[in-house]
C-alpha cells in the first residue's frame, strides 16, 4: 500500500509540475516567433512604421490594384518569409506587417497587443493610401484569424477571408492537450466565436480536411457563426501545407473579385 500510495503521489506531483509547467510557459507556446531575411528585392516595398509606441516591420506589395489583402499570420510566422509567395499568389495588392516581437518589430506579443496593432495598422494604411476602407480585404491564417475577425468586428472592410480559423485558443488547448485543464488558464482566449456575429461582410472560410493543429470541427462552428454571407470549403490538405493547394489562392481571388 504504501509503494502505491508513492506511485500516486508522485504522478500527482508531477501532473501537477506539467500543468504548473504549461501555465508558466503558454506565451512560448503560443507566440512563437521566426526570424527570416527577406529577399532583397522585397526592400523596396518595406513599410515599417511605429504602431501604438511600438517599431513594426511590414512590407506593402503594391501591384497597382484596386483591392488590398491586409495579412494576419500564424503563430510561427516571420512575415518576410511570405512576400514572394503573396505576391505571385494573391490578384491584389498585399500589407504584411510583422506582429510585435516576430521578424525585427520590437515589443512582446500578447493578444490585446496584437488586435490593437493591427486596428491602428488598418486605420493607418487606409488614411496614408487614401485607400477605401470597403477596398481593403482582412485575411487570417491560422491564430491570424483570432486577430483578423476581432479588426472586421472593430472596422469595415470589403470582406473577411479565414484560413484554418478556431472558435478560441482553449477548443485547440484542448485538441492538442487534452490531459491538461489549460482552457481554465489561458491569458490569451481569442474567443474569436464571440465576434462572428458581429461581422456582416462577405467572408470566405478555408479549412484543411487533415488539420493537424486546429479541429477542423471548430473552424466549421466558426464559419457557421459569422453573422454575413459566407463560403465555407475544404481543402484536402493538412494545416501546414495547405497554401500549397491549387485550390487556396483560386478559391482567394475568386472571392477578392467577386
Amino acid at each position: 500500500m504504501t509503494m502505491i500510495l508513492h506511485l500516486v503521489l508522485l504522478v500527482v506531483f508531477l501532473y501537477g509540475c506539467a500543468v504548473f509547467w504549461m501555465w508558466l510557459r503558454q506565451e512560448h507556446y503560443l507566440f512563437v516567433p521566426k526570424h527570416y531575411d527577406v529577399l532583397p528585392e522585397f526592400e523596396r516595398f518595406r513599410w515599417d512604421r511605429v504602431i501604438n509606441g511600438v517599431s513594426h516591420q511590414g512590407w506593402f506589395l503594391n501591384k497597382g490594384k484596386e483591392k488590398t489583402v491586409i495579412y494576419h499570420g500564424g503563430n510561427a510566422e516571420d512575415l518576410a518569409g511570405h512576400c514572394e509567395v503573396m505576391k505571385d499568389g494573391l490578384d491584389a495588392n498585399v500589407l504584411l506587417v510583422n506582429y510585435r516581437g516576430y521578424g525585427q518589430s520590437e515589443g512582446k506579443p500578447g493578444e490585446k497587443e496584437l488586435v490593437a496593432d493591427c486596428i491602428a495598422i488598418f486605420d493607418l494604411f487606409c488614411k496614408e493610401t487614401k485607400m477605401e476602407p470597403l477596398t481593403v480585404f482582412l485575411m487570417g491564417r491560422s491564430l491570424g484569424t483570432g486577430v483578423a475577425i476581432q479588426v472586421a468586428a472593430a472596422r469595415p472592410a470589403a470582406g473577411l477571408i479565414l484560413v484554418t480559423p478556431y472558435e478560441n485558443i482553449a477548443a485547440i488547448a484542448r485538441f492538442q492537450y487534452p490531459w491538461l485543464p489549460l482552457h481554465r488558464m489561458l491569458r490569451h482566449t481569442f474567443h474569436a466565436i464571440d465576434f462572428a456575429p458581429k461581422i456582416q461582410m462577405p467572408s470566405l472560410v478555408i479549412l484543411a480536411e487533415s488539420d493537424e493543429v486546429i479541429p477542423i470541427e471548430s473552424g466549421r462552428r466558426l464559419g457557421e457563426a459569422l453573422g454575413g454571407s459566407k463560403e465555407i470549403i475544404t481543402l484536402p490538405t493538412g494545416h501546414m501545407d495547405i497554401n500549397e493547394h491549387s485550390g487556396y489562392f483560386e478559391a482567394i481571388n475568386r472571392f477578392i473579385r467577386k
